[in-house]
């Protein structure tokens, strides 16, 4: 029996400082090894008592070990606190010689208890699976710490094993040295347990020892046979474990390859949308130009239509002025000919005095002419009467020939306004009609004024919506090359994981089961 109170366990199993550096060469287990387990002791500290309640439903599960708890006096709720310190201590950093003896001390008190490697090395395998989870979260973007960190739990997982073993095996020979059997049998048999033990040590795992009997010796072999079946089952479990982890590999790396193709096919499609957008963001530009420039012709058009319609409106009001003012002129004539009658009149009448008094006269002449020496003078007074009557008829015969004429000219000035009237009035009707075109015109003008304006906005509008598409497409091609980015790392990150699931699978196919 291993006494822990007279000397340290270390010193006892001679597992000194030299012993302790050649187990960790052996398993490799480094100062980087130290620092990466280290380096995982916050996030496991978060998620330790997750894990120790995982471990101890598994416990819960056979009745055998809730018997060996039960015996030893413990229960489950205590257990559950020296197995989180336990857990936490794998993660402390350092793993000197009060490590070493940590673990030995733990060792035996299994053995003490009843609690065999078939039981504590097949527990291992739950914390092994949650770390390895957990690693692969907390590492998921970094291979290289991802590999380091799996690398070093499995090590020193690979330690404390070793350590268990030594307190099972160093507690058994002690309780070989009590049984009273012949040296010549002892030798025998523990040769048998010693070539077996050498050969699982080597990894083969497939080979157990015949058992006969119910001495210690006996229960030694059963113990062994059920430490290597457990050990069996470890490495089965890890093996079907990396294949399946390989598996979803394979599967993770067809997927991340498929796409990353359509990744790739994607983001060429965006580029040549983008592209696509900036030619027809560049016939909108123009297109806008044109419609810009055909709206300012349009509003040049309706303000020359009104200015037009402005023109006609002066030029009826012209033509009626002037229709007033032609009739006017002949009205005027028309009261100059009656005038021009009546003064007819008063020169006939003239004439017609002009003639009596001429005959009058011509009268006189022969009364004066009858009258003798005594009429002389008053036939000279007859003579200038005759000749006056004479003058006046030739006045007024000149002025009948003049009224005459001014009748005339009065006739044709009469005709000449009526015409005039009649063409002021078909000039005005024209106007109207021009007037009325130039309104039509300048409604159709105004309405394509309107309708460009609105094809302005809507160009305008879609213009607008094209450079938000663009700048759309831009975002879209970005994210995309980040995905392809993604992509390409997660190819990366996946070909590590699965040449750390290979290492895995070739370290245990030392095994042979």
């Amino acid at each position: 029996m291993i006494d822990m109170n007279t000397q340290s366990l270390t010193q006892f199993m001679g597992i000194d400082a030299n012993e302790q550096a050649s187990r960790k060469k052996f398993v490799d287990f480094t100062d980087e090894d130290a620092r990466a387990l280290k380096a995982l002791r916050p996030v496991v500290q978060q998620h330790a008592d997750d894990f120790v309640d995982v471990f101890y439903a598994n416990v819960e599960r056979y009745k055998e070990l809730m018997n060996i708890i039960k015996d030893a006096g413990s229960n489950i709720d205590r257990l559950k606190t020296s197995q989180k310190r336990y857990l936490l201590e794998m993660f402390d950093g350092d793993y000197g010689d009060a490590y070493f003896e940590r673990r030995l001390k733990i060792g035996v008190i299994h053995n003490r208890i009843g609690l065999t490697p078939r039981w504590y090395l097949g527990s291992y395998s739950v914390y092994s699976c949650e770390i390895v989870k957990l690693v692969q979260r907390q590492y998921r973007w970094s291979a290289r710490k991802r590999e380091a960190a799996l690398q070093a739990v499995h090590k020193i997982i690979s330690i404390d094993s070793q350590l268990a073993m030594d307190t099972y095996i160093h507690g058994l020979m002690t309780d070989l040295r009590g049984v009273s059997m012949s040296k010549e049998y002892l030798e025998t048999r523990l040769a048998t347990y010693q070539t077996f033990i050498a050969d699982v040590t080597q990894g083969d795992l497939s080979k157990r020892l015949d058992v006969t009997g119910n001495d210690d010796l006996a229960q030694l072999g059963r113990n062994l046979n059920a430490m290597t079946e457990s050990l069996a089952g470890v490495a089965s479990g890890t093996t079907e474990a990396i294949n399946t982890i390989y598996s979803a590999l394979e599967q993770l790396q067809n997927s991340i390859n498929g796409q990353s193709a359509g990744a790739s096919e994607q983001a060429a499609a965006v580029n040549q949308t983008t592209t696509s957008l900036d030619e027809i963001k560049a016939m909108s530009a123009q297109t806008m130009e044109k419609v810009q420039v055909l709206g300012e012709a349009a509003e040049r058009s309706r303000r020359e239509s009104e200015q037009g319609g402005v023109a006609v409106e002066q030029a009826i009001a012209g033509m009626v002025a002037i229709r007033e003012r032609v009739e006017g002129i002949a009205q005027t004539i028309l009261a100059l000919s009656e005038q021009t009658q009546q003064i007819g009149e008063i020169t006939s009448v003239v004439t017609n005095l002009a003639q009596q008094s001429k005959m009058l006269a011509l009268n006189a002449s022969i009364e004066a002419a009858k009258a003798g020496e005594a009429g002389k003078g008053f036939a000279v007074v007859a003579a200038e009467v005759r000749e006056l009557a004479e003058q006046s008829q030739q006045s007024t015969a000149q002025v009948q020939k003049i009224l005459q004429d001014i009748r005339h000219a009065t006739d044709r000035a009469v005709m000449a306004t009526e015409e005039g009237s009649k063409g002021v009035n078909a000039g005005m009707v024209s106007v109207q009609r021009s007037g009325e075109v130039m309104n039509q015109l300048g409604e159709v003008v105004r309405e394509t004024a309107m309708a460009s304006q609105q094809i302005t906005a809507v160009v305008r509008q879609g213009f607008i919506g094209l450079e938000q598409v663009t700048m759309a497409m831009k975002e879209i091609n970005k994210v995309t090359a980040q995905f392809v980015s993604s992509a390409q790392q997660s190819k990366s990150s996946s070909a590590d994981l699965r040449r750390v699931a290979e290492r895995l699978r070739d370290s245990v196919s030392t095994y042979k089961l």
